[in-house]
């Protein structure tokens, strides 16, 4: 523990960052303004660097003090879920990790009724984690478009066979009958998922150019792009099924499966935990078409 200053100072100096005060921290601690005083210099002297500037009475951040102020954010929030775990005894929540053009797309337009009948089980969305953190038990629960076989000691669900397709707004779907109409029309590309148009030439063996266009940073703002009949977007059937529906996007080629499938996964050894099981069996049965 050599690489760390003591808990008692880090943990004063959380309150007193979140508040900029050193006062409030102390109401809060039900100590004296002394003593965070006293424990903030202790930590200042231990990095060799201030990390409060002192100027009327007032305490504001330094740059390294803001750095720290978030580790500190980070460290405690995951010390408090594991504690609240422990002490009850019963995990009474899940911590789900997914694509975020999933989460927004899919996963948060359906939850409501995941709360509806389970309203006990706290559900926590994570960013997207590599699979490594099921192990660790870091995430509960990651959702993913894999392509390999799962990993040893992994429980895999399928939740869809990927099926992928070009799809545009209502507008443009006259100028789109053959694949060869693509080379008159607008390309539009997620940073996120670059080869999909290669992927679906591939599978429909399409020849032509795909890697022109505009280009947008996530899934889901080109999915906002093609809605607005900014052009043509090739994306995964299963996170359009909405627009598909209300007609707001058409797929006038169709769609065609590729070698992907998306996949609910969980440590084996947690496959029958109470929440995963049933988050499970909601998640097939929203997947349902």
């Amino acid at each position: 523990m050599n690489g760390l200053p003591p808990l008692r100072s880090l943990h004063y100096f959380h309150q007193a960052a979140l508040h900029s005060s050193f006062s409030v921290a102390a109401e809060h601690l039900h100590v004296t303004h002394s003593a965070i005083s006293h424990q903030i210099r202790q930590l200042e002297s231990w990095m060799g660097k201030p990390l409060f500037v002192r100027s009327n009475g007032r305490v504001k951040l330094t740059a390294h003090g803001d750095r720290l102020l978030l580790s500190c954010q980070q460290a405690f929030g995951e010390l408090r879920s594991s504690c609240e775990y422990i002490r009850s005894g019963l995990l009474q929540q899940i911590r789900i990790s997914c694509p975020p053009s999933f989460l927004s797309q899919w996963l948060i337009p359906r939850i409501a009724s995941f709360y509806q009948r389970y309203p006990e089980i706290e559900v926590h969305f994570l960013p997207l984690a590599p699979i490594s953190q099921l192990y660790s038990e870091h995430i509960d629960v990651l959702i993913l478009s894999h392509g390999d076989p799962p990993e040893p000691d992994i429980d895999a669900t399928l939740v869809s066979q990927d099926e992928i397709g070009p799809l545009c707004a209502p507008h443009l779907a006259s100028q789109l009958r053959v694949g060869e109409d693509l080379a008159k029309m607008t390309l539009l590309h997620a940073d996120t998922r670059l080869h999909a148009w290669s992927e679906w030439a591939a599978k429909t063996s399409f020849s032509g150019r795909f890697n022109g266009g505009k280009h947008f940073e996530t899934l889901t703002l080109a999915i906002q792009a093609a809605r607005s009949g900014l052009g043509v977007l090739m994306a995964p059937r299963l996170l359009v099924r909405k627009e598909l529906e209300d007609g707001t996007l058409l797929a006038p080629l169709g769609f065609v499966r590729v070698e992907r499938a998306t996949w609910m996964m969980t440590k084996q050894s947690r496959r029958h935990d109470t929440e995963i099981s049933v988050f499970r069996d909601w998640l097939r049965d929203a997947a349902q078409p």
